[in-house]
């Protein structure tokens, strides 16, 4: 992909040592990985690449927001995204698939795309859960969510025990 080239860090040139990297992503870079789940993008991602002798060192730290539907309300709702992330290149000719911080390189390359790494630690690090803070819903859309709500059949012979459970299912 023509597009993803301007992430391709050529450290066959670079000398040993430590080189900073700082990449702006925003919609645009998502849509080349074919990732619509986002209203709106806006990241700061600064890489910190380590060239030694025998491997690279490559430590990504990720900051910025996303605009999602709230899960509880549909409202856009802007989340702000913070990691770190570390990667080890080494170099050989044997395929090492047993863990994510691992990429084995050939002998032979001088140059590495880190997009799709930017774009996987992105990912990880937002959240399963989308939401405003409670308060913070639009509560027109919550009251009507409430009204086509699917009401459990209830039992009217219920454990006082297990009543405190139900309770807390109904609060969240």
């Amino acid at each position: 992909m023509k597009q993803l080239s301007e992430y391709n860090i050529n450290f066959a040139s670079l000398k040993q040592g430590i080189h900073l990297f700082e990449y702006e992503i925003d919609n645009t870079f998502f849509q080349l990985f074919e990732c619509d789940e986002f209203t709106s993008a806006d990241f700061n991602v600064k890489l910190t690449f380590e060239k030694q002798s025998t491997m690279l060192l490559l430590n990504f730290k990720i900051k910025g927001t996303i605009e999602v539907p709230c899960d509880r309300c549909l409202d856009e709702v802007k989340l702000k995204i913070k990691g770190e992330e570390n990667l080890i290149v080494k170099f050989g000719d044997e395929d090492y698939d047993d863990t994510d911080d691992l990429v084995v390189l050939s002998e032979n390359e001088h140059q590495i795309n880190i997009a799709k790494y930017i774009y996987e630690y992105i990912q990880i690090n937002v959240p399963q859960k989308r939401a405003h803070k409670k308060k913070e819903c639009n509560q027109e859309m919550i009251a009507k969510l409430k009204k086509i709500e699917v009401k459990e059949n209830k039992i009217e012979n219920i454990d006082p025990r297990w009543s405190k459970l139900t309770q807390l299912k109904t609060e969240n």
